[in-house]
């Protein structure tokens, strides 16, 4: 390698890593200076994976090949599990396994590794289910297309349940219903239970909101049982805080996410509970001008009242900017705050209906087909699906796109 030559790396490839790629090569070339930047982009698998839709009955479509963009963009992909960064020498570790990856050194990183979902400490991981990722979305299809072969046979196996009743539960929990249906359309009836801890499900939304989903679950016959702090989880059965017995097979976890433990490497403080690194206006890391954190591991602020949730919403716009930024500090030009006002949510509520919200306070915006459609045609579809041709990806890779 060239001395002149500069070493962009890229943990993770997710929206925020993604996004931080294009946009990297995308101001690389409009400086001028893509032949002096190296772009390496680092990965568990070689596909960008569209958590949003991991939910949904059919994965299919749910993940996209990195290298149809990386490849004619020159950006390299290196396919390992990161086991640790260490700073102060610029240099990422592997985890031991059937590749070989050597070490990694970086001039610049953007730290886009993303979060995990959190378990409860009542439940065995082997014994519970989960959407989030690919793979544990594979893992709860094979096993209800198993239940569904034996035809509900039990009262355990055509009951089921979801913990964790805010966004990604709420989803799980309303698209069950018709997806089971259509696995074994003259099985007999299974039962739906909604399990949260708080007094009432949906915390985060408004008042209105909140009622419209109330309405929508009793419309689709989901049990919702709330106050449930104390569960148990036995062999084939959940106890609830009041002792009652649900005989189940199948108890799907959603009760929200942490932080990469990556974010950990560089100390500094982070938010209570996520565990995500505080960042400055430019989502650089205080204490580390060479690194930049974008997506659910940073803590990046909005607007001067908000920080960023854990979400594609806002993970794509800062791998825009985080990609732009890194580029700049590079080649000693001023990087680009980071804001995002505007904020709205769009929850699907299964077959026909789905809830937008305006807003910080989450209040309803719209409802139903019309709200349904957004969902699926321009979010789901649209927004957070990477347009095929490599121009129509740079064009939407600008810090200026919408999210």
């Amino acid at each position: 390698m060239e001395k002149s030559m500069k070493r962009l790396v890229i943990a993770g490839g997710g929206f925020a890593g993604f996004w931080s790629a294009m946009s990297a090569a995308r101001h690389a070339m409009a400086l001028g200076v893509r032949d002096r930047l190296k772009i390496t982009l680092i990965n568990r698998d070689e596909y960008l994976g569209l958590r949003p839709r991991f939910y949904e009955a059919c994965l299919a479509g749910t993940r996209v090949p990195l290298r149809h963009w990386l490849v004619p963009l020159g950006i390299d992909l290196v396919m390992g599990e990161i086991a640790s960064i260490t700073p102060a020498s610029r240099r990422i570790q592997f985890a031991n396994g059937s590749n070989v990856v050597p070490d990694i050194i970086y001039d610049q990183l953007i730290l886009a590794t993303g979060s995990r979902q959190t378990y409860p400490d009542f439940v065995e991981r082997d014994r519970v289910f989960s959407v989030d990722t690919f793979a544990e979305a594979t893992t709860l299809d094979q096993h209800l297309r198993a239940l569904a072969a034996r035809g509900f046979p039990t009262p355990a196996s055509r009951t089921f349940v979801v913990v964790g009743g805010s966004f990604t539960g709420l989803e799980i929990v309303t698209a069950l219903p018709s997806r089971l249906e259509h696995l074994a359309p003259s099985a007999p009836r299974c039962t739906f239970h909604l399990m949260e801890r708080a007094a009432e499900i949906g915390p985060g939304y408004a008042p209105d909101a909140r009622q419209y989903i109330t309405r929508r679950l009793q419309h689709l016959g989901i049990t919702v049982h709330t106050g449930q702090g104390g569960l148990r989880h036995e062999k084939d059965q959940l106890i609830l805080a009041d002792h009652q017995r649900l005989p189940t097979e199948t108890v799907i976890i959603a009760t929200g996410f942490a932080a990469s433990p990556l974010a950990a490497a560089f100390g500094g403080p982070r938010d209570r509970g996520l565990g995500r690194l505080a960042v400055d206006a430019f989502l650089r890391l205080p204490g580390h001008p060479e690194v930049l954190a974008a997506g659910d591991i940073s803590l990046a602020i909005t607007d001067p009242d908000h920080h960023a949730v854990m979400s594609c919403q806002h993970a794509m716009p800062q791998g825009r900017t985080a990609g732009y930024n890194a580029v700049n500090l590079l080649f000693n030009k001023d990087p680009l705050p980071y804001a995002q006002p505007r904020y709205r949510t769009c929850l699907d509520l299964g077959p026909g209906d789905a809830l937008v919200t305006a807003g910080w306070e989450r209040h309803i915006m719209t409802t139903g087909p019309e709200a349904k459609a957004i969902k699926t045609e321009e979010i789901l579809n649209q927004t957070i699906s990477p347009p095929t041709d490599i121009a129509g990806t740079l064009a939407m890779a600008s810090p200026a796109a919408t999210s």
